[in-house]
Order: structure tokens, then C-alpha cells, then sequence
């Protein structure tokens, strides 16, 4: 019976904390899951793309941790290709080339969302989701660029055995090579990612000291473990520190006698690494603090054990784990000679007869106070945002269509101008659109609806069933590049290939 206690606890108590551990497998398996059968009539249906997940974890962890430089569309796509080529002996042409690469991309991405993995907490006893992704875009000196995920590298270092070693340490050894290669620029990133790192250790540390104070066991264990993967390391982390701090010194001699440019850079990435040595300093500290407050609080627990009052409950657990029934006697022959008579003192009776009686008693009012929290993630909003946009861009599309039949893109930027101002061209959700919208040549609004085959196809097609857009459900159109490949330039900024727009229905 205490045994099947137990394994019943295993299984309802630690599920969610499996489940965490699992998320980072769920994107892979669906991905690898994915046949190219059905894409281009099975012409590319050699191509595996768990094989091609796993080669672009490795290209993007070499491209984002160390060579310290995020990914563009073009290194990625000049990337699959050659994998393509060299691994599958597969010789695409340049146009289905790109339309492959592109075709790869939006499905390792899942259309700019998250993969969503779905559960069942049995401690909760509902069902939760857990939201996660390989790969990650920003904007970057107005070019998307795009970088791995921490869930990308674990899930990628989980399949090889890798050796355990402090975070800190290994950026250290990164810094004393960018150092060294005057990178002073890059250094400084890695001395930001360094104080990143310190303020995870020290929110772990907090995490620690606050389950010590709930639960001393787990406590205990907690600390153990933030222990072996995080002050273990402290001695070896101060040297490092030192040493990158004598280097830096000596590249600000040199810099002050040959090369003045690029004292600004040193300057900056001192003060950073100033401000690291005084977060590590300060983390050491309050570990050891940790340490004091640890052997404190198991003293405490010790001592608190040994109380008056006796726990049968566990007393019986413990013999039955231990097979030692004898020890019942020892509980048992204590209690037999107890004197169990009770009586009763009459003097109380007149304190009986004349307490007053209530003269009603009035309820208990329960005031019903929920609070009802949604919680929306940032992806969601972005994602929203992106809907709204693509809906607004998508219904001027198609009453431009039916106004005008055929137009190029600058015609139809002008129309989008007198709706909206200039502004709109300064919005990143615009080119968006059009990148989404130039993956095909030719649209037909009734095939899409039955099944979209791109992302954005997917959010015409629901566009389409509102009940003021049933007049363009029978509509096609092509798009044609400019002859001459005319470019367009927007806000004196960005420059974008001129598209002709032609309507079939």
C-alpha cells in the first residue's frame, strides 16, 4: 500500500517537471515527421528533414556562439543549398532552388510561430501548453537577423555527450580570445552575457534560499545541485577574471601609443568587465551566506525533530518499510495502561445554567473575489499584430484588384498611401507581407480556402470567410516581376523589387 503511495506520487507530482524536460524534443519530431512527398509532387521527396534540422542547430550554434554573429536569410539559404546538394545529390534549379530553401524555412520556423506542445498536469488536473521554438529573428540595423534558442542548443547538446562546464568560464575563455584579437567590441558582448549569466546564478541562488525555508529537504537537495553546476566553479572563474583584466590593461597601454580608435571600444568593455568582477564578487558573497544559512537551517531541523509529540502515522510507515512488527509493541503497551474513566465536576453546572443563549446566529458571508487573470504572451501580441496588419494589407489587395484589374506595386503603394500616410512603409509588417506574398506566382482564392499551402495563404483563407469579402471568393491573380527588375525606394530607406499585379477573374 505505501508503495503503490509512492509510485503514485512519482508519477502525479514530478510529471510536469518531465514534461519541461521533454519540451525540447517536441519541435524535432515534428519536423522529422515531415515528408516532402507532398510537396512538388515528391520531386525532392529524398530530402530528410531531421537530418536538416540537426545540421542547421550545428551551422546556427557555430555562426551564433563562436563566431559571436547572428544568421541572415542568405547565409542560411546559401547553407541548405549546398547541404542539399552535397548530402542528398540532389542538383536543384536556381528558381526551385530558392523556392525549396524558402519552402524549408517556413516549416523549421512554423510560419513565425511557436510550436505549441499540449499536456495533461495531473497535479492540476487540467490541461496546460508549453510554447517553444528552435530558431529566433530581430531586427538588426533594419535587416532581420536570426539566431539560435537555449531550447535549440539543449535539445542539439543532448544528442552528444558534451563536458560540464561553467557557463562563465567558457565565455571567459571567449573574451581572452577576442581580447587578444583587439575584438573589443565583441568582448563586450560576452562580458554582457557573463553578467547575464551571474543573474541567473543568483536568481537560482534566491530560488534555493526560498524552498529552503519551505521545505529543508528539498532545501538541501536544491543546494546541492546549484553546488556542482555553479560555486564549484568560483575559484577558477576569479582567475580568469584577473587574467582578462591584466590583458585588458596592457591592450589600453597599446592603444593609448599606436591606435586611438579604438580606445572607446576598450573603454566601454572595461567598465563592463569592472561591472561583472563586482556582480561575481557580490554572487560569492552572498553564496556563501548561502552556505551559513544552509547549515543554520539543517541544525534547526535537526533539533526540531526531536519534539514531545509523536507522528504514529510516520512511525507506521517507517516499521512497515523496515518489516519490523515487532516494534508495535513498544507503541502498543504504553497505551494499555491508561486510565480512560472521566468525570464529571458538578460545580460547572451552574455556570451552565445561567450562560446566555445566542439569540441567533448569522451566517458567514462569503464574498466572492476571483481574480481572473489572462495571461498573453509576447508571442501571442506579435502575432496578433502580424494578423491584423496582413488582414488590413490583405482586403486593400483585393478592392484594388477589383478597382483596377491590373497595377504594379508602386501603383498600388500609392493607393496604399492616400489610406494610410507614409508611415505605413516604415512598418516592418509591409515588407513582411510582401515576402510572404511573392513565394507564389499565381493565387486562386477558392483553392486556398480548401487548403492553404503557405502561411500567408493560411490567413487569406480565413480572411476570406468573412461575410463582406464573399464577392472576391472567386477571384485569381498573377504576379510578374517588372521587366528590368525596376526597384522601388520607400522612405529613402528601403528598396523593394516592383511587382505587376494582373486579375484573372
Amino acid at each position: 500500500m505505501v508503495d503503490q503511495h509512492i509510485l503514485l506520487q512519482d508519477i502525479i507530482g514530478e510529471h510536469g517537471k518531465r514534461v519541461q524536460n521533454l519540451k525540447r524534443y517536441y519541435p524535432y519530431f515534428c519536423l522529422s515527421d515531415m515528408s516532402f512527398s507532398q510537396y512538388r509532387d515528391g520531386l525532392f521527396e529524398a530530402l530528410d528533414m531531421g537530418y536538416i534540422v540537426m545540421a542547421l542547430l550545428r551551422f546556427f550554434i557555430e555562426k551564433n556562439n563562436f563566431l559571436e554573429q547572428y544568421v541572415t536569410y542568405e547565409e542560411y539559404s546559401e547553407f541548405v543549398l549546398a547541404l542539399i546538394k552535397r548530402d542528398f545529390n540532389i542538383f536543384p534549379s536556381e528558381a526551385d532552388g530558392e523556392e525549396l530553401v524558402s519552402y524549408i524555412f517556413d516549416k523549421i520556423t512554423n510560419g513565425g510561430k511557436p510550436f505549441v506542445y499540449e499536456y495533461f498536469d495531473p497535479a492540476d488536473k487540467k490541461k496546460k501548453s508549453i510554447r517553444v521554438r528552435y530558431f529566433d529573428s530581430h531586427l538588426e540595423e533594419e535587416t532581420v537577423v536570426y539566431s539560435v534558442t537555449t531550447e535549440g542548443v539543449e535539445f542539439y547538446l543532448d544528442t552528444k555527450e558534451v563536458k560540464d562546464e561553467s557557463a562563465i568560464n567558457v565565455s571567459q575563455l571567449l573574451l581572452e580570445k577576442m581580447i587578444k584579437s583587439q575584438n573589443f567590441k565583441g568582448g563586450t558582448d560576452v562580458v554582457r552575457r557573463i553578467n547575464n549569466e551571474v543573474g541567473r546564478l543568483n536568481t537560482k541562488r534566491n530560488e534555493v534560499l526560498n524552498l529552503l525555508g519551505t521545505d529543508v529537504f528539498a532545501g538541501v537537495r536544491a543546494f546541492e545541485d546549484f553546488f556542482k553546476t555553479g560555486m564549484r566553479w568560483f575559484a577558477d572563474e576569479q582567475k580568469l577574471f584577473d587574467k582578462n583584466k591584466e590583458l585588458l590593461e596592457k591592450a589600453l597601454l597599446r592603444a593609448k601609443q599606436d591606435n586611438l580608435d579604438a580606445l572607446e571600444e576598450i573603454y566601454r568593455l572595461d567598465m563592463e568587465l569592472k561591472k561583472a568582477i563586482n556582480k561575481h564578487g557580490e554572487l560569492l558573497s552572498a553564496c556563501m551566506e548561502l552556505q551559513k544559512k544552509v547549515d543554520e537551517t539543517v541544525g534547526q531541523a535537526k533539533l526540531s525533530r526531536l519534539r514531545s509529540s509523536f507522528d504514529f502515522k510516520d512511525a507506521l510507515v517507517r516499521i512497515m518499510n523496515d518489516d519490523r512488527p515487532e516494534v508495535l509493541k513498544v507503541l502498543v503497551e504504553p497505551l494499555l495502561g491508561i486510565n480512560v474513566r472521566k468525570m464529571f465536576n458538578f460545580a460547572v453546572i451552574d455556570d451552565m445554567l445561567s450562560y446566555p443563549p445566542e439569540r441567533g446566529e448569522e451566517a458567514e458571508k462569503v464574498e466572492k473575489n476571483v481574480e481572473i487573470t489572462d495571461y498573453v504572451y509576447e508571442d501571442e501580441l506579435e502575432e496578433r499584430r502580424i494578423n491584423d496588419n496582413f488582414a488590413f494589407l490583405v482586403k486593400r489587395l483585393f478592392d484594388y484588384l477589383k478597382e483596377a484589374g491590373r497595377f504594379s506595386l508602386k501603383e498600388f503603394n500609392g493607393y496604399l498611401e492616400a489610406k494610410t500616410g507614409p508611415e505605413l512603409f516604415s512598418n516592418s509588417d509591409y515588407y513582411t507581407f510582401m515576402v510572404h506574398l511573392s513565394q507564389k506566382k499565381e493565387y486562386d482564392v477558392a483553392l486556398f480556402m480548401e487548403k492553404p499551402d503557405t502561411f500567408l495563404e493560411g490567413i487569406m483563407a480565413e480572411i476570406m470567410k468573412e461575410a463582406d469579402m464573399e464577392e472576391y471568393r472567386d477571384y485569381r491573380f498573377r504576379l510578374n516581376m517588372a521587366e528590368g527588375q525596376e526597384t522601388l525606394r520607400l522612405n529613402a530607406v528601403f528598396e523593394i523589387t516592383n511587382i505587376e499585379f494582373e486579375r484573372s477573374i
